[in-house]
């Protein structure tokens, strides 16, 4: 699977996308109700969805234009099952041979009770198992109330169905501490435990989440790039930062991606990861992710090359 350091400069810098493409990759920060390209999602559809902003000045930005144009069309069943699907197979045309993508608690109400769920989402394991290591991620949103999330997602921690657990929304929406609980069962069961924070946020509330919840992972994470104490501990702790570029920047997370923080996290000894975090709105995959990383000097084909290496171990 690994390539030597030659051939994978060779493929990153080609004029023809596909040398990339055709190399194995993994991606470990996706949604899947987003990770669809914009145009299949149309075509489902049977009409034009307005592409988001390519700039965008915070994550509210973002929700607002997710409720406006996309979740009409989409947050229902049918569009969970096509999204989820059509996410999986657009991966394995991108190359990605390990897929961590969450899949939100909420979509559970979709369906007449838990197990009905839980066939779907192993359905689509099965399904595609031959072509790529498909690993369902069990999701939570900060921006409902904890009341109506924990008792579902403790029913699904226990299912067996989920590889990892991840937290997401708005950074202050919720505090840390009333996750906690279900870190501590997810950690039970095996998962891998990751969370979003600090693409927002501040170092101090990325140290208290990992603290608090016992990451594994954190995704975003690049605040810790203000903050050498922070790096210090995330390098000594070998935990990887499941960093997303292009959603950075067009979040106003990163000024452009000549600056963004993952220089600045690589040359401390931090463990990241390129993903493609939400490709509906981003409009990015994970090999774009890394030739834009590349075009825009922000790494070299060395740096990258580690990176993408490293991406590919548990």
């Amino acid at each position: 699977m690994i390539c030597p350091v030659s051939d994978f400069r060779d493929a990153l810098t080609a004029a023809d996308p596909g040398r990339f493409i055709g190399l194995p990759k993994a991606d470990r920060h996706c949604h899947s109700l987003l990770s669809a390209s914009l145009r299949s999602i149309s075509e489902w559809a049977g009409t034009a969805i307005p592409a988001a902003p390519p700039r965008m000045s915070s994550f509210e930005d973002m929700r607002e234009y997710l409720h406006r144009e996309l979740y009409p069309h989409i947050r229902n069943r049918a569009g969970f099952e096509f999204t989820a699907g059509r996410s999986i197979e657009e991966s394995v045309q991108d190359g990605v041979r390990i897929l961590e993508m969450s899949i939100d608690v909420d979509f559970m109400r979709f369906y007449t009770g838990p197990e009905e769920f839980f066939r779907f989402v192993r359905g689509l394991v099965d399904r595609h198992r031959d072509s790529i290591a498909f690993r369902p991620e069990l999701g939570i949103s900060k921006n409902r109330p904890p009341a109506t999330q924990v008792p579902p997602a403790e029913e699904c921690l226990q299912s067996g169905v989920f590889a990892s657990f991840d937290l997401y929304g708005s950074e202050d929406a919720q505090e840390p501490e009333a996750y906690a609980g279900l870190y501590a069962l997810a950690a039970r069961r095996g998962l891998k435990l990751k969370a979003h924070v600090g693409e927002f946020g501040s170092p101090e509330l990325v140290e208290r989440t990992m603290r608090v919840l016992g990451l594994h992972e954190i995704q975003h994470g690049v605040a810790a790039a203000r903050s050498e104490p922070l790096m210090r501990t995330l390098r000594r702790e070998g935990i990887r930062l499941n960093v997303c570029p292009g959603s950075n920047v067009a979040l106003s997370a990163s000024p452009d991606l000549a600056q963004h923080q993952i220089r600045t996290l690589l040359d401390n000894g931090v463990r990241v990861s390129v993903n493609s975090d939400d490709r509906t709105v981003f409009g990015r995959s994970v090999s774009d992710e890394y030739r834009a990383l590349y075009a825009a000097g922000t790494l070299g084909a060395a740096a990258l090359y580690t990176v993408w290496r490293d991406s590919l171990v548990d």
